[in-house]
């Protein structure tokens, strides 16, 4: 087996591995959520993409692991997933952790995760330039924009 062919096959069963791990996982979330409430679960399962993302953006940031050259990788998948925030709240997908309030806010919501998309989109730049200090003030600015509505139209976790 050649080596090339050996590491894509590797590749692929873990990928594969790791896709049937998580199945129990997300069956377990579920639970917690309303279960016929596809929106809510879909919203829920962004908010812990970029939840992990910016987890991994601060471990590399404080220097508890050293994967910097891993910094813009996640900066960009942090603002993937931002990138779709303002299409998270539509119509009838009441429920999960969201706060019935956010859909009585829904121009100062729309707003709000405008202000996400373009905090993690210059986070990501900044990441991608190396540019220490403006991938500081950066990456608070996106924490900040996070913060922001989740105090507002989070419920707490249990």
């Amino acid at each position: 087996m050649s080596y090339i062919f050996g590491r894509k096959l590797i590749l692929s069963l873990t990928c594969a591995a790791t896709l049937f791990a998580t199945v129990p996982a997300v069956q377990a979330d579920d639970e917690k959520h309303d279960s016929d409430n596809n929106e809510a679960r879909y919203r829920h399962s962004v908010m812990e993409a970029m939840g992990s993302s910016f987890g991994a953006l601060a471990l590399i940031m404080t220097n508890r692991v050293q994967r910097p050259d891993q910094l813009a990788t996640q900066a960009k998948a942090l603002a993937i997933s931002a990138s779709v925030t303002p299409t998270l709240f539509p119509a009838g997908s009441e429920g999960g952790d969201a706060l019935p309030l956010i859909w009585q806010e829904q121009e100062k919501v729309a707003e709000a995760a405008q202000r996400a998309v373009d905090a993690t989109a210059a986070l990501a730049a900044a990441a991608e330039a190396g540019d220490k200090a403006a991938l500081s003030k950066a990456f608070k600015a996106a924490g900040e924009s996070c913060k922001g509505c989740h105090e507002r139209y989070k419920a707490e976790d249990e």
